[in-house]
């Protein structure tokens, strides 16, 4: 009985969650995985009620175990990993910055990527002579590129026009990482502005593209959604690593 209500409470919530997710607009599907949770969780619970496990072959019940509790490990080892990256102090001095594109909407940034600009704003005001690449192309649900939002938010706060590049094509963050590199003089100092959820997986994407000795700048995120936006990244990071 304790069983089952648990698995009802966690699935509520979990859809729950997924709605709250669903009602920030923040441009991706991922509320879906919240939902399927949610659904899985409540079969749990149902499949407790029924006796079902009993019913199963003992050699079926022990490999679902097992592949659940691998998944469940790998999992809990990568966003281990990816908080305890997510907090850092900025090298100072840097020749550039790459700022990671986010969802621009009609009113301006999202919520997640002012964090970002913010960022950028206070290490460009800190640090005069550092160079900015803001990165993102336009999206099927933006008016805009993100670079050219991005740019013209750096200039209303007092950054130099001549400070700053546009990389305007990714669509990606792997291609944020990319195009961007393709913008940068060889053997300069690099720092890499993002999300705290979000740093590790682009140092990651930095290493792999090349960009070796590459600083990791953070910028904030809103704490409700920090559950759905570091299990993304852990689910992100699964996937870069194997294609």
């Amino acid at each position: 009985m304790i069983l089952r209500i648990i698995f009802y409470i966690l699935a509520a919530l979990s859809i729950w969650y997924g709605f709250m997710i669903f009602r920030g607009h923040s441009g991706s599907h991922f509320y879906l995985v919240w939902w399927m949770m949610g659904f899985g969780l409540a079969l749990m619970g149902v499949a407790v009620k029924i006796d079902l496990f009993k019913k199963l072959p003992a050699w079926l019940n022990i490999g679902m175990a097992v592949a659940a509790g691998g998944l469940l490990i790998l999992i809990t080892v990568i966003l281990v990993i990816i908080i305890s990256y997510s907090d850092n102090d900025p090298k100072q001095g840097l020749d550039y910055i790459i700022v990671l594109g986010g969802q621009v909407r009609a009113d301006g940034p999202s919520k997640v990527l002012r964090y970002r600009l913010e960022s950028a704003e206070e290490y460009l005001k800190e640090n005069k002579k550092t160079i900015c690449i803001v990165s993102g192309g336009k999206g099927s649900n933006e008016l805009s590129s993100e670079a050219s939002v991005m740019k013209e938010y750096l200039v209303d706060k007092g950054i130099e026009e001549d400070r700053i590049i546009m990389e305007d094509k990714s669509t990606t963050t792997d291609e944020n990482i990319r195009f961007s590199k393709d913008l940068l003089p060889t053997g300069v100092s690099i720092g890499l502005i993002t999300n705290d959820f979000h740093l590790y997986r682009g140092i990651y994407l930095c290493k792999k593209h090349g960009l070796e000795n590459v600083s990791p700048i953070r910028a904030g995120s809103n704490p409700f959604y920090r559950p759905n936006n570091y299990l993304r990244e852990a689910m992100a990071f699964i996937k870069d690593s194997l294609f």
